[in-house]
């Protein structure tokens, strides 16, 4: 079932994050704070946690991956529920059941034991 290769899903992590940040904006709902603060803690999130993780595209190497599939996993639902968790369903919701549900099928479809990069492997 596993489809996705480490690589391609931590590009995917930047890009989502970037569109995270934008979408508020792009689409009209910039004055609804709490689905703001959603979007964009859940954008923080994902950058954060692709810079620690021990993939192709972290920086610091500190989290393994399957951590990282999970916590994608728990942030696309989270992320897909918030609008009635948070109470700003009656304003928007859409975008946030779609990323969210986008979020927890990358957690979902990305090989977690390819290529294993070792901080001491870097030169």
């Amino acid at each position: 079932m596993k489809k996705l290769p480490r690589k391609l899903h931590g590009i995917i992590d930047y890009l989502w994050a970037a569109i995270m940040f934008l979408s508020p904006f792009i689409l009209g709902f910039n004055n609804v704070r709490p689905a703001v603060t959603c979007f964009f803690i859940a954008a923080l999130s994902a950058i954060l946690l692709s810079l620690f993780t021990n993939y192709e595209m972290g920086v610091w190497k500190r989290l393994p991956m399957a951590f990282h599939l999970d916590m994608d996993m728990v942030l696309g639902f989270t992320l897909a529920i918030s609008p009635w968790l948070f109470g700003f369903y009656r304003e928007i919701f859409w975008p946030h059941v779609v990323m969210g549900i986008f979020s927890f099928s990358a957690g979902l479809l990305t090989y977690s034991n390819s290529l294993i990069i070792a901080p001491r492997d870097i030169k």
